[in-house]
C-alpha cells in the first residue's frame, strides 16, 4: 500500500507538496535521511538513485522530477518495487507534462490531482448469492441509505457501481450480481472481474446448503480470489449461527443484518478487514471513519469503454443461454 507521496526540493530539504493515503505518520526524518542517502548512492553511481530503501518502517521510492526536485512515494516494506516503479514512472510523465504547460505553482496546486491515475488502485469486491438473501440491502448498508422494504431483483446486465469507498490508495469498487439461477451461467466472467468476493447467505440451512454449491463454482472458476461469507439475516428465528455457518462452507463467515442501519459501523469493520486482508497491511486501531473515506461522485469500476464491452459480452452470453 502507498501510504504517503512527497515533492521534495533536494537543497533545502524543503517539501513542496504531499499526499497522505494512510493514517499512519511518516517521520520527517526518515524521509530527509532518504533524502541524503539516495544523493549519496548517486554519487557512487548514478543508477542506484533509483533503488528503493527501507527506513525505520518504510520503503522509500523516487525518481528526479527535475534536477532539484524528487517524487517520493513511501509504503509497506514488502510492496512489490516493479509495480511502485511503473506508478512512479507514469506519476512522473503526468507532473512533467503539468509542469511544461502550466509551470510549477500550477503544478503544486493541483499535485494530488495530477498524481491520482497513478496511485489509486481500483479494488473490486464482489457480492454474490442465491436472489433474496440481502446482497442489494448490504450495499445500502455500507452506503448509509435506508435499506429497500420490498425485494427487487437485481439484473443481470445492472453492473453499476454505487459509490467510491477509498481505503487507503485503494478505490473499494462494490458489485451486486443477479442472483437467479437463469444468470448463473454467467457468473464466471463476474468472479474473474473479481479482488474479492463476498458470498451472502440468509442464514437459512436452506439457503447456506446451496452457498456452499456456489462456493464450489467460485473455486472452480476463480480459484486465487479470496472469499468470505456474510450471514445476513441474522434476526431471523431460523438463522443459523455464524460459527456453524462457517464450519459447512469453511471461509471466515460474518453475521449481519443488513436491514438494521445500526450495524453499518459492525459492515464497514468486515469491508475494512476483508480489504486488508488482501492488501496484505494490518488495520490501526482507529475508527472506520478515519479509514475509510467516501466521495460524493459515483465509482466506475471500469472504464465507460470496457463497461460497454462487458455488458455487451454478457448480453450475448444471455442471449445464448435463452437460445
Amino acid at each position: 500500500m502507498i501510504h504517503n507521496t512527497y515533492l521534495v526540493r533536494i537543497s533545502t530539504n524543503e517539501i513542496l507538496a504531499s499526499t497522505q493515503y494512510w493514517p499512519v505518520e511518516v517521520e520527517q526524518n526518515d524521509l530527509l535521511e532518504f533524502i541524503k542517502t539516495r544523493e549519496d548512492l548517486r554519487a557512487e553511481d548514478a543508477s542506484l538513485a533509483n533503488f528503493p530503501l527501507i527506513i525505520g518502517d518504510d520503503k522509500f521510492h523516487a525518481r528526479d522530477l527535475v534536477s532539484d526536485v524528487v517524487l517520493v512515494f513511501v509504503t509497506d516494506k514488502g510492496e512489490d518495487e516493479s509495480s511502485i516503479g511503473e506508478r512512479l514512472e507514469a506519476a512522473l510523465k503526468a507532473l512533467k507534462s503539468k509542469l511544461v504547460k502550466s509551470g510549477l505553482q500550477t503544478l503544486l496546486e493541483q499535485y494530488e490531482e495530477i498524481i491520482e491515475n497513478s496511485v489509486i488502485t481500483r479494488l473490486k469486491i464482489a457480492l454474490v448469492g442465491e436472489g433474496g438473501v440481502g446482497k442489494t440491502t448490504t450495499l445500502h448498508l455500507l452506503m448509509g441509505d435506508t435499506p429497500p422494504l420490498q425485494y427487487v431483483p437485481t439484473i443481470a446486465l445492472n453492473l453499476e457501481t454505487v459509490e467510491n469507498i477509498r481505503f487507503g490508495n485503494y478505490s473499494l469498487v462494490l458489485w451486486d450480481f443477479a442472483g437467479q439461477e437463469r444468470f448463473r451461467n454467467l457468473w464466471k466472467f463476474y468472479f474473474h472481474g473479481a479482488d474479492v468476493i463476498f458470498l451472502v447467505c440468509d442464514s437459512s440451512l436452506r439457503n447456506v446448503i446451496i452457498s456452499k454449491d456456489i462456493l464450489k463454482l467460485i473455486k472452480r472458476d476463480a480459484p486465487k480470489v479470496p472469499v468470505f461469507a456474510l450471514a445476513n439475516k441474522q434476526d431471523k428465528p431460523n438463522a443459523m449461527r455464524p460459527e456453524v455457518v462457517q464450519k459447512i462452507l469453511g471461509i471466515p463467515t460474518y453475521p449481519m443484518v443488513a436491514i438494521d442501519t445500526s450495524r453499518r459501523d459492525e459492515m464497514l469493520r468486515i469491508l475494512m478487514n476483508a480489504a486488508a486482508q488482501y492488501v496484505g497491511v494490518a488495520l490501526p486501531d482507529l475508527p472506520a471513519s478515519e479509514l475509510l473515506k467516501f466521495t460524493h461522485e459515483a465509482a466506475e469500476a471500469m472504464s465507460e469503454h470496457e463497461l460497454r464491452e462487458t455488458r455487451v459480452e454478457l448480453g450475448s452470453l444471455e442471449e445464448d443461454e435463452e437460445e
